[in-house]
């Protein structure tokens, strides 16, 4: 069995954590003990992971076997969730980066902290930062995903004004380009949606969770976060942005058409932009996305994902050796980039391949530069929480009476803090506000 790790045990539901001791003990009961290099089992649904597996095994004594799973959130979690209780888990699994915490305080993953020491550098403090819970690390990271503003250079050029470094600038510019042609906006928005909103609050120095004191410290009604709904509803209330959900068939053919004109959004959209809106082609850049102001540059996230060691692993040294080759080894990388559109997370990998190639679609521009430059400034300080399903409902739930205009988007953060604390102490967890 893997050695003991308590130190985030203080913020795991108590009564998690004594289900999960039983199941562990039989588990060790059970399980005899491996050979050295005997196959490590990895489990995910990135489809560029099985070839990166074949790479490691033609030059390694230590092999690893890649199992295709369900991606998490349909189904892939559950089935690690119930290997884990049945003490029959692989020794890797592929973890967005949202579900850490959440697979963390049911006890389905190992704080590495001890075995990844050796391979601290190479990477962003903001992605050793959505590794951890608590004092524990509990995953490697493998991509990043900070946000940019993706643009249309032909509207843009066509009323005058050109990709604004702050958010003050940003809404200026929509009023003039509104002014010019009412039919046009130069964003959308959409109140209820969380990931949104998370990565603008991100980018704010902002976070809705921290653990202290062996603690969940909730805050989603936070000084940031009321900071940029207040923003936003600004932006509503004058019509200086249109209302609606993004990436519907309606919402792409209004970027196609250019009456929607610009969209926030993380690295990986670049290519689904490409496969949504081909008409467009040429058309687009990308461009930082705008700040608080210009002498404070900070960038959000909306995604990234891990290599995480399951509960119940006979050698986490080698799935964690096996985990940071597959995060900084060149050749594992390219595979990545290319088969999977992955953005890496360790700096070595962000000029590799298609990265640091001229796109057409672009209008020739190299925009992985632009994520390149922006990744060093993801703040840091943001941190998912232990219950992702409960956060996105109690966010949305919220949120959903700001269409109607009963509501505001600041009375729907209390709204949705005082429903995300009842939510967590349900579970049982430790929560403080």
């Amino acid at each position: 069995m893997s050695k003991a790790r308590p130190k985030a045990r203080g913020i795991v539901s108590a009564a998690v954590s004594a289900a999960m001791l039983g199941s562990m003990l039989a588990g060790c009961a059970a399980t005899a003990p491996e050979a050295e290099n005997s196959e490590l089992v990895f489990w995910g649904w990135n489809p560029a992971y099985e070839k990166v597996v074949d790479l490691w095994n033609s030059s390694h004594d230590q092999q690893v076997k890649f199992e295709t799973t369900a991606s998490g959130g349909d189904g892939g979690y559950t089935k690690m969730q119930a290997a884990v209780k049945a003490g029959n888990a692989p020794c890797l699994a592929q973890v967005g980066n949202e579900s850490v915490p959440t697979l963390t305080v049911d006890g389905s993953l190992v704080d590495i902290s001890e075995e990844i020491d050796q391979y601290r550098d190479g990477f962003p403090d903001s992605a050793w930062a959505a590794m951890g819970v608590g004092e524990g690390i509990y995953g490697v990271p493998v991509d990043i995903a900070p946000l940019a503003l993706f643009y249309r250079a032909d509207v843009y050029e066509k009323f005058g004004v050109t990709p604004a470094t702050t958010w003050e600038q940003f809404a200026a510019d929509s009023a003039t380009v509104h002014a010019a042609d009412p039919n046009v906006y130069l964003s959308s928005f959409a109140p209820a949606i969380t990931y949104q909103i998370a990565g603008f609050v991100q980018q704010a120095g902002g976070t809705w969770y921290s653990s202290e004191n062996d603690q969940w410290k909730v805050s989603m009604n936070g000084a940031e976060t009321k900071d940029v709904a207040a923003y936003w509803q600004k932006m509503m209330d004058e019509d200086l942005t249109k209302v609606t959900d993004p990436e519907t068939p309606e919402w792409f053919a209004a970027v196609q058409d250019g009456t929607i004109a610009s969209y926030v959004a993380p690295v990986w959209w670049a290519t689904v932009l490409e496969g949504a809106a081909a008409g467009s082609s040429g058309k687009w850049r990308v461009a930082p996305m705008p700040n608080i102001d210009d002498d404070t540059v900070s960038t959000g996230t909306a995604g990234g994902s891990a290599t995480s060691v399951l509960t119940g692993c006979d050698d986490v040294q080698g799935a964690v050796d096996f985990a940071n080759w597959m995060s900084t080894d060149d050749g594992a990388l390219e595979i990545l980039i290319e088969d999977a559109a992955s953005f890496p997370a360790a700096t070595n990998g962000t000029g590799l391949g298609s990265l640091s190639e001229p796109l057409e679609f672009y209008g020739g521009q190299k925009v992985y530069e632009v994520f390149a430059a922006a990744a060093p400034t993801i703040n840091p300080n943001w941190q998912f929480g232990p219950a992702n399903a409960e956060t996105g409902s109690a966010y949305a739930d919220a949120m959903k009476p700001v269409l109607d205009g009963t509501r505001t988007m600041v009375e729907g953060l209390d709204v949705a803090q005082a429903s995300l604390v009842d939510a967590l102490t349900t579970k049982g967890l430790s929560v403080t506000e």
